[in-house]
Formats: C-alpha cells, structure tokens, sequence
C-alpha cells in the first residue's frame, strides 16, 4: 500500500470534511433537521411505501435470529427498529431528535412492541458502560453517521458489539449534492461541502485494522412537482431562502436543470449508496 496513505490520518479527514459540510450553513447538524413531528411523520410515512421495501432490504440481510439482541443507531422513527423488533428478542434502539422520538413512541404504542428501549440521546453522548445493556449481536447504522468524530464513535459500537456490525452510508457525489455544489454559492456566497463519503470511511476502519465487507448499490428515488412554483416550494427549505431574489434563482436554475415531462417538473434524488459490515468475532 502506498506509504501516503498509510500516512494520513483518515479520523481526521472525515472530521475536516464532516465540520466544513455542517459549517457551510447547506446543513443542519444531523439529528437537528427532525425536531419538528410532522417532519418526522413524513419520514416514517415515507419508509412504508412500498410495503416498506426498503426496510425489508435491510433485514434481509442482517444476520439475526429470535435470540438476537440488537442496538440500532440514529433509529429515526423506527423504521428499522420496529419490523426488526418482530423478529428478535429485543432491540435497543438511539435517537436524539424529538420529532423522531416522538413518532418512534407512537409507533411503539400502535404496533406494541414491549421489547424495544429508547434511548434518547445523541450517539457521541452515550456512555456505553452506563446506558446499553451489550454485548449485542448486531449493531446497525443506517445513514445516521453525522459523527464528526467518526473513529470514536466506532470504537463504542466495537465496544458493546458481540457480533456483526452493519454501517449504510453513501458512495461518492449525487445530483443532489452536485445542485448544493452550483447553488449554494450564488444563494448564499458561500461554497457548499458535501459530507464525507464511504471512501473515506473504509480507510478509517481499515486504519483500525478492521477489514469490511462492502456493497455497492443505487437508490432510485424521482420527487415529481406538478408546477415549477410547487417545485421551488418544496426546495426553498432545503436550501435555506431567505428573500425573493433567492427565490429567483432558485426558480431559474430549476427551469434549467430539473427534467419536465407531461408537464411536471421531476427532480433526481436518486443516491450511490453502500452497505459496510463485518463480523467483530473473526476479523
């Protein structure tokens, strides 16, 4: 291996690039962006499309049984944790955000699911000796690395893991972050960073001496606007307008960009995505 990357202190990348994407004013801090319910609701309502596809994607390949014990991180409003729940023996999921917190408990409370803890914290402020019950047979992660300390926040999942860790994350620059990218600075004066990505994340573990199992796969996903104003509506908060001549440009670079087709406006969210795991016993 090339003695330059042996050399570089991979942590710290990722801390540079995580706290310059949360300084550069494109983005909350992670957990920041669901205080409020009804954002949180969308998100759940969002995740049982499909007969919860996605969900199912996940479980399908996690290595569990009805013995399983499992720690879920960044659960959200329990996409994940609540069909997970009704195949193991308990899972333990974290989540800071109240909006979250709040639909996660009424999930609980509408699919009865007396074998789930809530902890409701960020992941960076767990006490792992004093807040979990490890060890845990699978420990999984999906898209909730917003850790600027990345390497930290590893060693403690390693710390309570008696099985199979599992990160999602995302792989490489989207549509999404390339229109942050051009955007961004003619809204605001400021350039846009995008988060730090999965390349960046396997060197971390690898400096760790963990080698992962990886795999690659896309997330077709179109949001479709009727109108180009329901379009600028829909967007304006993801790209934090605050006057109407922001709100020009913001219209016009859609016009320009965004695919139209029978009259609609359909904006690609589509994502790079990757499944990261491995099994802390044999590795």
């Amino acid at each position: 291996m090339d003695l330059n990357y042996r050399n570089i202190d991979w942590g710290s990348v990722w801390t540079d690039q995580m706290n310059k994407h949360l300084d550069s004013g494109n983005k909350k801090e992670c957990a920041s962006v669901w205080e409020e319910k009804e954002s949180a609701k969308r998100f759940w309502e969002m995740s049982l499309r499909d007969e919860q596809k996605r969900a199912r994607d996940v479980i399908s390949k996690l290595y569990i049984s009805p013995e399983s014990r499992v720690l879920d991180i960044g659960a959200g409003p329990g996409s994940l944790a609540i069909p997970i729940s009704e195949k193991v023996k308990h899972v333990t999921a974290v989540e800071p955000s109240k909006g979250m917190i709040e639909v996660f408990e009424d999930n609980i409370a509408e699919y009865k699911c007396d074998n789930i803890s809530l902890i409701k914290k960020r992941w960076e402020d767990i006490d792992v000796e004093k807040d979990l019950d490890g060890n845990y047979d699978v420990v999984i992660a999906s898209f909730s690395l917003g850790m600027p300390d990345i390497r930290k926040a590893i060693e403690d999942m390693l710390a309570v893991a008696s099985g199979r860790i599992y990160l999602y994350w995302f792989a490489g620059i989207n549509s999404r972050d390339e229109h942050f990218m051009e955007l961004w600075p003619r809204l605001h004066g400021t350039e846009s960073y995008s988060k730090p990505h999965s390349d960046i994340l396997y060197s971390v573990l690898y400096q760790m001496g963990i080698h992962p199992n990886m795999e690659v796969f896309t997330f077709e996903r179109s949001e479709i606007y009727e109108s180009l104003e329901e379009a600028v509506d829909k967007l304006s908060d993801n790209f934090s307008l605050e006057n109407d001549h922001q709100r020009t440009i913001l219209e016009e670079y859609l016009e320009e960009n965004l695919k139209k087709e029978n009259g609609s406006y359909i904006y690609d969210a589509s994502t790079r995505r990757v499944r990261i795991w491995w099994d802390t016993q044999n590795n």
